[in-house]
């Protein structure tokens, strides 16, 4: 009897058109990772349909087509990208160096080899004989979809690449009244560190406010910090913190838009963007003029200056060679000037490499340490990258300056305990007001 309860039920379809199909993501789940549930459901349903066809080339068409768009709908649920920009990937992964990350290739060994087995097996899958068949295929398809539910729950929050309609826009350019220049054109340096999240360990944030609320800072300037809400990836956080919007900036409207750059050009500063990648990615160099920035220092025109080269799965420039270069500029400087800088180093994930300097880390408890070897390694270049910015800042001979840091986005780490070490809806920002300036001509600083 059981024997031919086995026989009859259809465990080949579950199998063939849901698990295997999706295996990469299923074994994510014990991690982390983006919920699914909505995709899976459309996946499933989709299934249920297509295997039904008499086309055995059609159904493996439309099963990999099913394959490539779950996979990068995840992959953009990941990284808080918008789906629609899928079209960046080419120049994403033409750029970086994904070999070098061993979380990278196995995910995609696993990604290509259960491919393989679907689109074999699946259309060779027989077609459902009754009415229960298909009742429990369909049973299969909404438990997939709420096992996802269960599996991703905890970290649910974090994943969220838009505001909800009608929330109020919050920056930390507003909120340090920097929108509009200051009324004694004193410099401005705006800083967007890479993956600085709010952290929310007992551990994590002990390292963060050694490195990000210095005793000696207090002596020069007035300190404020806060935290802002984040939406998407870096290039919203830049948008955001520049344009003062939450969008993107393949669908932002640069020729209505007056941002800071061009603000503070038109108050007579001299605006410049730096960046330790090259400006191909995300097309930075076609959008940065858009933004009225009078020049544009990318990861070459960085080591020509004299910064080394640090590797990674995101080599380019070093971060903490910049802030020196940042400083020659603003001494030489006969106009106030506006610098932007994007940092790299610390872009997720941080793999242990020599090149980069992170191939032995020794801050924070050594336990800690241990069972969080990725987040020590990102402390790490935070850290080294606070002592370049401290460097900087406390430089007797550096001209009045006015300095606001903020992370683009909340560390986008796979796991779930990562994830969940750092607040997964807001970004932290740390104002350095030099002492003796004047509030900016135009602006209603707010700080919490």
């Amino acid at each position: 009897m059981l024997a031919l309860l086995w026989r009859s039920l259809p465990w080949r379809w579950p199998l063939f058109w849901l698990v295997v199909p999706n295996l990469a993501l299923i074994l994510m789940w014990p991690i982390g990772g983006p919920p699914m549930k909505p995709a899976l459901l459309i996946f499933g349903w989709l299934a249920l349909v297509v295997s039904q066809l008499p086309w055995t080339w059609f159904k493996r068409a439309v099963l990999f087509l099913m394959i490539a768009v779950t996979t990068v709908f995840y992959v953009c649920e990941m990284f808080n990208i918008h789906p629609l920009d899928i079209w960046l990937l080419p120049s994403f992964l033409k750029e970086i160096h994904p070999w070098q990350s061993w979380e990278y290739v196995l995910a995609g060994a696993v990604f290509l080899i259960a491919g393989g087995i679907a689109l074999y097996q699946a259309p060779r899958v027989p077609r459902f004989r009754s009415i229960p068949s298909a009742l429990l295929a369909l049973l299969a398809v909404f438990g997939l979809a709420g096992l996802d539910g269960i599996a991703t729950a905890a970290t649910r929050g974090s994943y969220h690449s838009a505001p909800l309609p009608g929330e109020p826009f919050s920056s930390a350019t507003h909120s340090a009244g920097l929108q509009q220049p200051p009324a004694d054109r004193r410099n401005v340096l705006l800083i967007v560190v890479e993956a600085l999240g709010a952290p929310a360990g007992e551990v994590e944030r002990g390292l963060f406010n050694a490195d990000w609320n210095r005793p000696g800072w207090s002596g020069r300037y007035e300190v404020r910090h806060g935290t802002v809400p984040y939406y998407g990836s870096t290039t919203n956080g830049e948008l955001r913190e520049l344009c003062g919007v939450w969008g993107e900036y393949v669908r932002f409207d640069f020729a209505k838009a007056d941002c800071m750059p061009a603000r503070y050009g038109r108050a007579g500063y001299r605006t410049v963007a730096m960046h330790s990648f090259p400006g191909t990615f995300f097309d930075r160099d076609h959008w940065y003029p858009k933004l009225h920035f009078n020049e544009r220092q990318f990861g070459a025109e960085l080591r020509k200056a004299g910064a080394r080269h640090c590797g990674g799965v995101f080599p380019g420039a070093c971060d903490t060679d910049v802030p020196k270069q940042i400083a020659a500029r603003l001494k030489a400087a006969k106009s106030p000037q506006f610098v932007y800088w994007l940092t790299l180093n610390s872009h997720l994930p941080v793999i242990a490499d020599k090149a980069l300097g992170t191939d032995h880390c020794d801050i924070g408890p050594r336990d800690w340490r241990e069972d969080h070897p990725q987040i020590c390694r990102m402390f790490l270049l935070h850290h080294r990258l606070a002592d370049s910015i401290d460097a900087m800042a406390m430089d007797p001979t550096l001209p009045p300056t006015d300095i606001l840091i903020v992370g683009d986005h909340m560390p986008p780490f796979f796991d779930r305990d990562g994830r969940m070490r750092f607040n997964g809806s807001q970004v932290p920002w740390i104002y350095l007001k030099a002492k003796g300036t004047t509030e900016p001509a135009s602006s209603v600083p707010r700080s919490h």
